[in-house]
């Protein structure tokens, strides 16, 4: 046993600064885990080693791990640009061209540059004189060989005395009788054997209009395949050489090869639509871009990009995470075409890390199955969010995928990890590295300096006002009570530099001081404790009966805590007990009336265990206790009452007074080990508010476990207090060392006969013993 009575010195927080090691600081302080697992993440490159970090990192945080990333993996040798380029045997699946960094936007202008060549260089060569004379000297070799044929047939008619004529119509033949055209009526009064000479006759001219028309079709069939190869050889004088330039530039990608001899045989054969266009109709009338089929879509452009990209998407809707096809009005209905398909933050991150956060991949519709699916396949599908989910079926694009090639980063709670974890089987495919960001790191000399550089930085980023070494002491002590222990500082910065954006308007000086920040804290809290303010007053006022004076027999000051949101506060309960003749046992009150949870059951059969295991080494226990948390009608939790409860009890039973100017707090194992809790500041602080409230301040205290020595971090009022010797804190390892604290009895040992007399024990075994004689005798009679 051991009884500890704090004084100054043992809660006094101190901290050494040295203003010259106050440096800038971009790195996470003590992450160790989360550096190795970045570490780890770069190394190993296999795509089903993505990272999950738990806990909720603060913005600055993230980009910090971006910056930690680059740093990791400068090389780049992933990283390629990507281009959208048209399909010319199929334009609905447009085709996907990787490139080196930089490539990409030369082969975007190189292309834009052949645009602009065709549609100067092709009316030039098709509008030029000897282009023309070519033309014409075909044709009329051809209208010469026409007319001899035609010659040759008008005189074979004139032999067999007809007269042939060509219309639109058809051939019209007539015959000539007598040196005159006659007419159908005239042929129908001839004679039979007249008409059958011309019929005989007209058969054989027949046959030499068909061979005419024969020879005819052969000589257009000439004309115009002599016409096409002198429009071929002027459009490949044009063309290829050009075409040729930019294969020659990008000969080690066969894609872009591919491409070019398409794009080649597509102008050969569409040559004229680079000749300007007669009878145009209204502007309006025309399609928007013109020549489209030959531009590149720049889809991922790293020509600046010198290292591996790492990029945090803040917003990762599906749109912005996997792209998307942008539409454009167009006479009351939407075009869009390869040039439109827009990269998202997958495919600007390829080759890299993508960082998001869990709640933001869950949150947005489709966002975390298409990733998965994306990780799984390695390829991006780029399609319109109602297509992918068969909500509406339109005809659109259908773009060749992306090859992916790229690590995530997912930072959320641990909950949702457990989640997805125990429900999600793919996500244990895909994520196989884990670790957690530590939320309170350790209060060593390096460390701390670290830590004020953090602050130092915000402060020069944000242009706000620094702290002078008073001001850093005090948030360092905030940081160490946000943590809820004096040999650690809170990580969680954001909470910290609040405070000094919230110190900026209280200081006068061009520095914050130790007071600018205090009072930052104090009217934090202010805007906070209206709840705990209004349940003071009833302290107060004695609605809520607590008593501070005096001792009394089986009731005792515990101490609770009430928390909302991120704001709690410590009040004390009054905890009675009363025990009887009977064979109940421990009946706990809030248990009975459904008003406790299941840590708090739990204790009170650690209670009944410690009882039973500390008196009944010689006999039967046989009596009942029944034991309340006083004027509590809300549910209550935890196991922090547990020493409070014993106490309340063992001095019913023993008949002996509790002081009640001190309050205790901790829980117990069956050994009658006192155990640290939690929420130890804020239920001294309650103690000591309702203590001054009521003007019973001096001489009243709290006792804790010693085992909590390390979560002290109280106020400065609750430490002046302790200081002056009006406060008292007494630290205890076991339920003996609160006996004697809160009785000035001593506990007593067991020995042999049993407790050493006059003790305390020794008096709750006396009277368990006679209770069990008074039961054992109403049993006989």
């Amino acid at each position: 046993m051991a009884i500890n009575k704090l004084n100054y010195n043992d809660i006094k927080l101190t901290f050494d600064i040295k203003e010259e090691s106050i440096e800038s600081e971009d790195s996470l302080i003590f992450q160790k885990r989360i550096e190795l697992a970045l570490k780890k993440l770069t190394e190993v490159s296999s795509y089903d080693h993505n990272l999950f970090i738990s806990g909720d990192l603060s913005r600055d945080d993230k980009f910090t791990i971006v910056n930690i990333l680059k740093n990791l993996s400068k090389d780049g040798d992933k990283l390629w640009d990507y281009c959208y380029v048209n399909n010319f045997k199929n334009p609905k699946q447009p085709k996907i061209i990787k490139l080196k960094p930089g490539d990409g936007k030369e082969f975007k202008q190189l292309m834009d540059d052949l645009v602009d060549y065709l549609v100067k260089s092709v009316p030039n060569v098709f509008e030029s004189k000897e282009y023309e004379e070519r033309i014409q000297n075909v044709v009329k070799h051809y209208d010469e060989q026409y007319k001899k044929l035609y010659d040759e047939l008008q005189k074979k008619a004139n032999e067999l005395e007809f007269v042939v004529k060509f219309s639109q119509m058809g051939v019209v033949i007539n015959p000539v009788v007598a040196g005159r055209v006659i007419t159908e009526r005239d042929f129908a009064n001839l004679s039979d054997e007249m008409k059958k000479e011309i019929e005989n006759r007209r058969k054989e001219l027949e046959k030499h209009i068909e061979e005419f028309l024969d020879k005819t079709r052969q000589l257009d069939k000439e004309k115009q395949d002599k016409l096409k190869k002198i429009n071929d050889e002027m459009s490949l004088f044009i063309v290829s050489p050009k075409i040729d330039e930019i294969k020659k530039r990008f000969s080690y990608n066969n894609d872009v090869s591919d491409y070019l001899d398409d794009v080649e045989d597509y102008t050969l054969k569409n040559i004229a639509i680079f000749l300007p266009q007669k009878n145009q109709g209204f502007p309006f009338f025309q399609v928007p871009n013109r020549y489209t089929e030959y531009r590149v879509n720049l889809f991922v452009d790293n020509s600046q990009t010198n290292n591996t990209p790492v990029i945090y998407d803040e917003n990762p809707t599906y749109y912005n995470l996997f792209g998307k096809l942008e539409k454009q009005a167009y006479f009351g209905a939407f075009i869009t075409d390869f040039t439109h398909i827009i990269a998202g933050s997958i495919h600007k991150a390829n080759g890299g890390y993508l960082v998001v956060d869990a709640i933001n991949l869950l949150i947005n519709p489709g966002v975390w199955d298409t990733l998965k699916k994306s990780l799984l396949s390695r390829k991006s599908i780029i399609e319109e969010f109602a297509e992918k989910y068969g909500i509406i079926a339109s005809e659109t694009l259908k773009p060749q995928p992306v090859e992916l090639d790229l690590k995530v980063v997912i930072i959320g709670d641990a909950f949702l990890y457990e989640l997805l974890y125990e429900y999600d089987n793919d996500f244990k495919k895909l994520f196989k590295i884990k670790t957690d960001f530590d939320y309170a790191i350790p209060k060593k000399e390096s460390i701390t300096a670290k830590y004020i550089a953090k602050i130092n930085e915000y402060c020069e980023k944000k242009q706000l006002k620094k702290p002078d070494i008073s001001g850093y002491e005090a948030l360092l002590k905030y940081s160490c009570r946000l943590a809820d222990d004096r040999k650690k500082l809170w990580a969680y910065m954001d909470d910290v530099f609040d405070i000094v954006k919230e110190a900026q308007v209280i200081a006068k000086s061009d520095k914050l001081s130790y007071s600018d920040i205090k009072l930052a804290i104090d009217e934090k809290k202010f805007l906070r404790d209206l709840i705990k303010e209004k349940l003071f007053e009833m302290i107060e006022d004695g609605q809520i009966i607590i008593d501070l004076k005096g001792k009394k027999i089986g009731e005792i000051n515990g101490l609770s805590v009430i928390q909302f949101g991120d704001f709690s506060f410590g009040r004390p309960n009054k905890i009675v007990a009363r025990t009887y003749i009977g064979k109940d046992g421990i009946v706990n009150i809030e248990r009975e009336s459904k008003l406790s949870g299941r840590i708090f059951d739990k204790a009170s059969h650690i209670i009944a265990g410690y009882i039973n295991s500390t008196y009944g080494y010689n006999k039967t226990l046989s009596f009942s206790a029944s034991l309340s948390f006083e004027q509590s009608y809300s549910m209550i939790e935890g196991d922090s009452a547990s020493v409070a409860e014993v106490l309340a009890i063992l001095s019913s039973l023993a008949g002996v007074g509790l002081k009640q100017n001190l309050a205790v707090t901790g829980s117990i194992n069956q050994n009658g080990v006192v155990q640290p809790i939690g929420g130890l500041n804020e239920k001294i602080e309650g103690f000591f508010d309702v203590c001054k409230l009521t003007g019973n301040l001096e001489g009243s205290g709290v006792v804790l476990p010693s085992k909590n020595l390390n979560n002290l971090v109280l106020n400065d009022e609750v430490e002046d207090a302790v200081k002056k010797g009006i406060f008292h804190l007494y630290a205890i390892d076991t339920i003996d060392d609160a006996i004697e604290i809160f009785t000035d009895i001593k506990a007593g040992k067991l020995l042999k006969k049993g407790f050493e007399k006059d003790s305390f024990h020794y008096l709750v075994d006396r009277k368990l013993k006679k209770i069990n004689e008074m039961i054992k005798a109403e049993n006989q009679e």
